[in-house]
């Protein structure tokens, strides 16, 4: 080769280098083209203040400042950008392909060049109607045509406050429907999965009633609303018309899932127990969640979109470190709950690097978000199946020992029973309002009343209610024995007079007063006495008493026990009782028939007409009666025992009622006036006084 030659060559190489190096990107069709991504065989050109017009660009004046770009993804950004793609058809037949940009959520994209077909519609985007568009697809498609051995420039304009990836792709109609085919096979397949498990944990919870499904239905549905929206299939199926609802439903759904999403991790994990402080600052941050959801819709797209995805960072980290931390606490559900969230957050990792590059695009990477979410699905499904079965395993368990422990308690119930039945004290309950709820039996021996007849009464409805007595004092007192342990919780003591169901007469009992505290309520514990426990009777060796009784019925009792208790060293049960019974009978007789001036024959009537408790009351409250005393005279020694008891009244012909017998009175039918007769045959020696008003009686106690 010559010199002339060399030097030919270099200057050739030296004036075509720069065309070779610099040459304008072209896009090659063919008649089988699958979804060859192009965005590396564009220019793009950034028009910051949407300066440029349609006139300006397809005239090819800006030609000069289009420029490559190292990456698919323009990022948020206010600019318009201008695409500026060459097409060549090489091949000798006509091309028909589609354009299409493989993102739902762009606002607008716009298509000028020659040649473009007469139906096409240049203008798509989710700002614009869904039934204007070229296809019936979830993304933007510009159906085109290049002849045989043709070159055009196509400009598009887009404009978007979302997110701008760079995902062109350009694909022939056959293989494009055919991938339209295997893309509604793979979605429907992932939804498929996402509906099923909605249904399912729906039908669990309402069989159930499980919070922990409830939560989980919510999650998964939040979860199934975002793909629909963000794959653009909300916006072609439920709401095509609904522009601006189709922008901020995103964000709206991001904020929901979130919410959603923490609140089932807080029941899920039992953060309230494992990590309370943790529970605490999600159902904080709930709050704030809910809070900017509400406001989303006042703000721009942008600021909308940008904040949501930030505060879905906070979102998985919260619930991240608490499947983390409940897992080394040996909570058996975080184990699903971890696996579960690392495959989702794998999905979106490698879907993130394929997005910048970092890995080829392919049927794996396209789709990793999906297989994460639907792993995560199933993954969480088993785990909330596996956490039922395992709370199953420990109720059969807890079950045995609640049998055991019901043994033991029903047992410590009936002990309690016989306890609380048998005491001769009444025993009251009451509820916080002192209403009484429950009582024992003695409530019947001391008062007359049964249990229905005071139950939701309160123990101020029990008092003492007498016709010329003045009770309002004996309310106020007991209302502020009440108050006092409302205010101090302690221990009240205190006496006061009671009513009785038949005896028409006040009766004194000695009442104590303590709250008892049970889980979940407080109850008031009422023991009313009606004397207190002399526990030095057994010491008495003699005893001399004189006692001044007033004309209630019910002292006679009283005085009776009182007078009698320390004849059980000398006597038996049966022989104290009878000395108990005829002195009480004396004394009854002693009130109704001396101080009372109650005839035998009055008496009989009124037993007759069944109103003597009533026509006794009157005879008590009768002021020629009503301050008459009964004088109780007692003596005891080891050697006998004598009471004499002197009434203020008119007196009465004792000998004819000694005279009588047992026998003349059952012929008779009399039935009362029987006392007399028993107390002959119980005492010594019975004496009465010529008036008939006083009488002694006598029993001696070591007759050998």
């Amino acid at each position: 080769m010559s010199f002339h030659q060399i030097k030919y060559y270099l200057v050739s190489i030296f004036l075509f280098l720069p065309g070779i190096l610099f040459s304008e990107p072209v896009i090659q069709l063919s008649p089988h083209l699958s979804g060859k991504a192009i965005w590396q065989d564009v220019l793009v050109l950034e028009d910051k203040d949407e300066s440029l017009t349609e006139s300006i660009i397809t005239s090819g004046a800006s030609d000069s400042r289009f420029q490559k770009i190292s990456s698919p993804n323009l990022g948020f950004s206010k600019s318009t950008f201008w695409i500026r793609m060459q097409v060549q058809n090489p091949s000798e037949e006509l091309v028909r392909w589609n354009l299409v940009f493989d993102f739902p959520l762009l606002d607008e994209i716009q298509i000028y060049g020659k040649n473009l077909p007469k139906t096409l519609v240049p203008t798509l985007g989710d700002s614009h109607p869904f039934s204007e568009r070229n296809l019936d697809y979830r993304n933007p498609v510009f159906p085109l045509e290049s002849a045989p051995g043709s070159n055009f420039v196509y400009y598009l304009r887009i404009r978007s406050e979302s997110t701008i990836p760079l995902t062109l792709g350009i694909w022939t109609e056959r293989e494009f429907y055919d991938q339209l085919n295997k893309e509604q096979i793979i979605f429907g397949l992932f939804y498929g999965i996402l509906f099923v498990m909605v249904a399912y944990n729906f039908f669990i919870y309402i069989f159930t009633y499980e919070k922990s499904y409830l939560f989980y239905l919510f999650f998964i549905s939040s979860i199934f609303f975002f793909h629909l929206i963000n794959n653009g299939f909300a916006f072609q199926y439920l709401w095509p018309e609904a522009v601006f609802w189709g922008n901020y439903s995103l964000p709206f759904f991001i904020c929901f899932s979130c919410i959603t999403g923490i609140l089932f991790t807080d029941n899920y994990l039992s953060l309230k127990k494992h990590l309370p402080k943790i529970s605490k600052l999600m159902w904080v941050w709930v709050g704030i969640l809910f809070l900017f959801s509400g406001i989303t819709f006042f703000l721009s797209y942008r600021v909308a979109m940008v904040t949501a995805i930030f505060l879905t960072v906070p979102s998985a980290l919260i619930m991240v470190f608490s499947g983390a931390t409940t897992y080394l606490m040996n909570v058996r559900t975080a184990r699903y709950f971890l696996i579960s969230w690392s495959f989702f957050l794998l999905g979106v990792l490698l879907y993130s690097l394929k997005s910048l590059g970092f890995l080829p695009d392919n049927h794996i990477t396209r789709w990793t978000i999906q297989i994460g979410t639907a792993l995560q699905t199933v993954l969480l499904s088993l785990g909330l199946a596996d956490r039922i079965n395992f709370l199953t395993r420990s109720l059969r368990e807890n079950l045995r020992e609640l049998s055991h422990a019901k043994l033991k308690i029903e047992e410590s119930e009936k002990r309690f029973r016989e306890i609380f039945q048998g005491s001769d004290e009444v025993i009251l309950m009451m509820n916080e309002n002192f209403e009484v709820i429950n009582a024992n039996r003695a409530l019947s021996k001391h008062m007359g009343y049964r249990l229905d007849d005071l139950r939701g009464k309160k123990i101020t409805d029990l008092l003492y209610m007498g016709r010329e007595q003045n009770s309002d004092y004996n309310v106020m007192y007991v209302n502020d024995k009440l108050t006092d342990l409302k205010m101090t919780g302690s221990i009240i003591n205190f006496k006061t007079e009671f009513g009785q169901k038949y005896v028409k007469e006040p009766k004194e009992m000695y009442c104590r007063l303590q709250y008892i505290d049970f889980d979940e309520t407080r109850e008031v514990l009422v023991t009313m006495s009606s004397q207190y426990e002399d526990t030095i009777i057994q010491l008495i060796e003699s005893e001399k008493i004189e006692l001044s009784m007033n004309n209630y019925l019910r002292n006679a009792e009283l005085v009776s026990q009182k007078i009698t208790s320390q004849l059980a060293k000398y006597l038996s049960n049966i022989e104290q009782t009878e000395v108990r019974s005829s002195v009480r009978e004396i004394v009854i007789n002693a009130v109704e028939h001396g101080n009372l001036n109650i005839s035998f024959e009055e008496k009989s009537k009124a037993l007759i007409d069944g109103n003597y408790l009533e026509f006794l009351q009157k005879r008590q409250e009768d002021p020629r009666y009503r301050e008459k005393r009964v004088k109780i005279e007692y003596s005891f020694t080891r050697e006998y025992v004598a009471y004499r008891i002197t009434d203020e009244g008119r007196g009465f012909d004792h000998k004819k009622h000694m005279e009588k017998s047992i026998e003349e009175m059952n012929e008779a039918h009399v039935q009362h006036g029987r006392g007399i007769l028993m107390t002959k045959s119980v005492f010594d020696r019975i004496e009465y006084n010529d008036r008939g008003n006083q009488v002694s009686l006598i029993k001696f106690l070591n007759k050998d």
